[in-house]
């Protein structure tokens, strides 16, 4: 097998037609193989098979989900991490210059290209007794954006129906909900910086947030290798200025109860009540502690010629 091509088939612009044009093309210049996985789970244990076998390529067709399922089989290994965009938002996509249309992303993958090396963080979570250990591509948090990403979930039809605008009013939910009510209960640590919080959000490139094309930018320069933002409290009377500054894509360091820790390589978060996880948009559970580390060449990618993004 040189090619395995790993899809979701209810991923909200997957359609029968481009994955048969998808196949066409990556069959042109190898053994093409097709997986239908039926969850997360067997995602990843599809992609892992096909590094076995010695897949050169393994590429994940659907949105940013499917492409975290596939891409925690692919950590640290040699076969590169292709991308169909079929998704909603599409973030890592749009990260790596990946055309949006199906046929032409298959012939960036087989045509005009570079393999990199790219950069993700390694999240360690503890429950009780269980440890689990997962990577993000391009963003992770602990408790308000976690629960945001839990209710969106809940609701599967409105996030592959109206996307962008499920999760932006699921936000806004979250935050002028239960959120604000949250106590600070998570004991936070970077080297000789500690916190105690009640929300952390890591960001180690330039997103492209489930806000569409807008860009969260936590601090005036771009992550090097995280920037983490420490939620102290929100009240809801700060919310809209908060919108405002994320809107005009505003250094949010000055907001009061946030603080932003600029050039963080690991973070230790340890909660006196469990809090919940998220890795690129994909929910990971409750967690009694987590420690987070940046790993610069963690995975492989196929992205396109010219100028390096984040």
């Amino acid at each position: 097998m040189d090619i395995a091509l790993i899809a979701n088939p209810v991923a909200s612009q997957f359609t029968g037609g481009a994955h048969r044009s998808v196949m066409s093309v990556l069959a042109s210049v190898g053994d093409t193989e097709a997986m239908w996985p039926a969850s997360a789970t067997e995602a990843t244990g599809a992609a892992r098979a096909a590094v076995e076998l010695g897949a050169r390529v393994v590429v994940a067709m659907g949105g940013d989900g499917m492409v975290h399922h596939v891409s925690q089989a692919l950590i640290g290994a040699d076969t590169a991490l292709g991308i169909i965009p079929t998704g909603t938002t599409n973030v890592v996509a749009r990260l790596l210059g990946i055309p949006m249309r199906p046929a032409r992303a298959a012939r960036l993958i087989v045509g005009p290209s570079e393999v990199s090396d790219w950069g993700a963080t390694r999240m360690t979570l503890t429950r009780g007794s269980t440890t689990t250990t997962h990577h993000s591509m391009f963003a992770c948090g602990l408790g308000l954006d976690a629960l945001v990403v839990a209710k969106a979930d809940k609701d599967p039809y409105r996030k592959y129906r109206f996307g962008s605008l499920h999760y932006a009013t699921t936000a806004f939910g979250v935050a002028f909900g239960s959120f604000p009510s949250t106590g600070p209960h998570l004991r936070v640590s970077s080297g000789d910086r500690t916190a105690v919080a009640a929300g952390v959000l890591l960001q180690f490139r330039e997103v492209y947030t489930y806000f569409g094309r807008l860009g969260l930018q936590l601090a005036g320069s771009s992550p090097d290798p995280i920037t983490a933002l420490v939620i102290h409290r929100l009240r809801r009377s700060r919310i809209p200025q908060i919108a405002f500054d994320v809107f005009m894509r505003r250094d949010l360091s000055a907001v009061k109860g946030i603080d932003v820790w600029e050039g963080v390589s690991t973070l230790r978060i340890e909660a006196d009540l469990p809090v919940a996880a998220q890795a690129d948009g994909e929910g990971l559970g409750m967690a009694d502690a987590v420690s987070v580390e940046w790993r610069e060449k963690a995975i492989r990618v196929v992205r396109a010629v010219g100028p390096k993004g984040p």
